[in-house]
């Protein structure tokens, strides 16, 4: 029925249909969705190149922009989810971009609020599109951390915050984005946001996301009374790319990964196989499948964690550093330890570099111990450390690498936090999403890469504790 409204063609092979999507509005007579990609693919927008627009992404802004008779959005909410990484902050980009320059249309200047439950996450989105308006005449950028915003000269503007208890109060908006809508509290829009949309022209707000958790109370109420009215639609339209709710699901089956997904191709499929290897279960379902698993609770630390444990300060002396390696060996991480303070000093791809780097750093900083799993996927850079560092390793034995995790748990998570963490987008990403799996003596952090990067952390925090232990290399 789309295709045949908007004259948009049906998905070529690399795309699949959404597996929930509102039906046609019954005010909705036509589409500002051209207007915008037209004007999005005239623009310097995005900081990669493109081919040009997934077909996924043209059914969003085709949907998302329908209009009345008197040209206003018929939606005032719209509800996007779907997998990881299938390029969500492009359109969004786009949209906020495109919005702001919308007064004269709509009569009004254009206030546009883009939350996320980090600043920084927010940021990401905002950042390609700060630059691209720089270049823009009587464009106004603000740079300053927590201030961000793209203001033209007509007053319209594009905020960017974090999602508070404060987030656009004071404020009256035209649009409001909320990103990773499933990490944000129900009552940061229903209080703070979505009173400021009262008196707006044409007012939308946007829920962009993957599947939640039992915590998502923001994704759930919404998302439910969306599929309530899909066949009836209301002012919520919902679009979303998932797994059906079936917990007997074949993880392993690509033919349903394939139709999970909005866009596919070679790259897609590598993603996801290495997702399957690496990720806790849940974390598969949930990021890479979309599908929602409502009984589970969200990740170990989670985000008040990092609130509480970031710091802008470096670790001090003497330091000790620490290394680990995915379970695929896909990437490794190595972490910074000293006066209480941890930070990641390099998380990339491949394990190969690990070694060289360690002897790198222990000419320059001269450290007390250097932290290595005896066994697991670590074990090759720890015989490779062994023979470039000799006795600054401390080898790390199987039962001591749980004991590591959960000292590190402990102490980020006591009040106050007996660890901190120098900020950085990556670290915060880790903690804010770490999982963990069943280990020999307890439980350790699950092989993905957020639990390498912990995993680094813990060896730094356990090399530095039993450096000058008599016998250090006790393998248990």
């Amino acid at each position: 029925m789309v295709a045949e409204l908007w004259g948009l063609e049906d998905p070529p092979e690399n795309a699949t249909w959404p597996r929930l999507m509102t039906g046609t509005h019954p005010r909705a007579t036509g589409t500002l969705g051209p207007e915008l990609l037209k004007w999005a693919e005239s623009q310097a927008l995005h900081s990669k190149r493109s081919a040009g627009h997934r077909w996924w992404q043209r059914l969003v802004a085709h949907r998302a922009l329908e209009t009345d008779d008197d040209g206003r959005l018929v939606w005032r909410m719209v509800i996007v989810s779907g997998p990881r990484q299938i390029g969500k902050s492009w359109i969004e980009r786009e949209l906020c971009a495109w919005r702001i320059g919308q007064a004269q249309r709509w009569g009004e200047e254009q206030a546009i609020l883009h939350v996320a439950h980090k600043l920084t996450a927010a940021q990401e989105v905002w950042r390609p599109a700060a630059f691209w308006a720089n270049d823009l005449p009587e464009t106004s950028v603000r740079w300053a951390n927590g201030e961000q915003q793209i203001e033209l000269a007509d007053g319209s503007r594009w905020m960017v915050q974090a999602a508070t208890d404060g987030a656009g109060v004071a404020f009256s908006l035209s649009m409001a984005l909320v990103d990773e809508a499933w990490r944000v509290p129900r009552r940061v829009f229903d209080e703070a946001i979505e009173p400021t949309l009262a008196e707006a022209e044409s007012p939308q707000s946007w829920l962009v996301s993957t599947a939640g958790t039992a915590e998502s109370d923001l994704m759930l109420a919404n998302r439910a009374a969306a599929i309530a009215t899909m066949d009836d639609p209301r002012d919520v339209l919902l679009i979303e790319w998932s797994a059906p709710p079936d917990p007997d699901l074949d993880l392993d089956d690509q033919d349903m990964w394939r139709r999970c997904q909005p866009h596919w191709d070679a790259r897609r499929l590598q993603r996801l196989t290495t997702a399957r290897a690496m990720s806790a279960e849940r974390a598969f379902r949930q990021q890479w499948l979309n599908q929602w698993v409502p009984g589970v609770t969200g990740p170990l630390l989670g985000d008040e964690v990092w609130k509480n444990a970031s710091t802008s300060s470096s670790p001090g002396q003497p330091v000790t550093f620490g290394a680990a390696v995915s379970a695929d060996r896909m990437s490794a991480a190595i972490a910074a330890y000293g006066g209480g303070v941890a930070e990641l000093v390099e998380h990339r791809d491949g394990a190969g570099w690990v070694a060289e780097r360690l002897t790198e750093l222990t000419e320059r900083h001269a450290p007390l111990a250097v932290g290595v799993a005896r066994n697991g996927p670590a074990a090759s850079v720890c015989d490779a450390v062994e023979a470039q560092l000799g006795p600054l390793l401390v080898r790390i034995g199987t039962q001591q690498v749980d004991a590591a995790a959960g000292q590190v748990y402990d102490r980020l998570t006591a009040e106050p936090p007996a660890l901190r963490l120098r900020s950085s987008t990556v670290l915060g990403g880790a903690v804010s999403s770490a999982e963990r799996r069943r280990g020999t003596s307890g439980w350790s952090w699950a092989p993905d890469a957020a639990g390498t990067i912990l995993a680094a952390v813990s060896a730094a925090v356990w090399a530095c504790e039993h450096a000058e232990a008599e016998d250090p290399l006790i393998i248990v």
